[in-house]
Parts: C-alpha cells; structure tokens; sequence
C-alpha cells in the first residue's frame, strides 16, 4: 500500500494504492475491503470515505488472494 496511515474528515476523501510486485505482473487485479462501512467506504479504485469519527482497517486482496495489503484510516470530525 502507498499509505499506511490515513486520516480523513467526515465526508471527506483519501486514495489510496496497493504496490503490486513484481512490477511486471500480469494481473494486477484485486478487491478493496473495509472492516466496517459505517465507518468508512472504500471504492473499486481505492478511494476512501470518511462515514464517522473512529479508526478502521482498510484492506486490498489481490484477486489470486495471495497477497493483501492494508491501511489504517483515522476518520476525524468535519
């Protein structure tokens, strides 16, 4: 992940990117998660949403489900 920390406002927005290796893989593909999206809400290409005050855990698998990488994200008052 380019970040391993993130800290975001209510409504607001972070991107975050996961660092496939080797460079030259082939697929590159994977699926982004969040331990709970009352808290925050992360789209298909990795972009976060603060929901409401608290931290969770933000998580990218690849689609092999051989590698994952995660970030913590702070949502903090607007």
């Amino acid at each position: 992940m380019d970040k391993d920390d993130v800290s975001i406002k209510v409504g607001g927005t972070a991107k975050l990117t996961p660092t496939i290796n080797p460079a030259n893989a082939t697929d590159k593909t994977g699926k982004w998660s969040v331990t709970d999206d009352s808290i925050a809400t992360v789209g298909n290409d990795g972009t976060v949403t603060g929901v409401k005050v608290v931290t969770t855990i933000v998580t990218f698998a690849t689609t092999d489900g051989n590698k994952t990488a995660q970030a913590t994200v702070t949502v903090t008052a607007a």
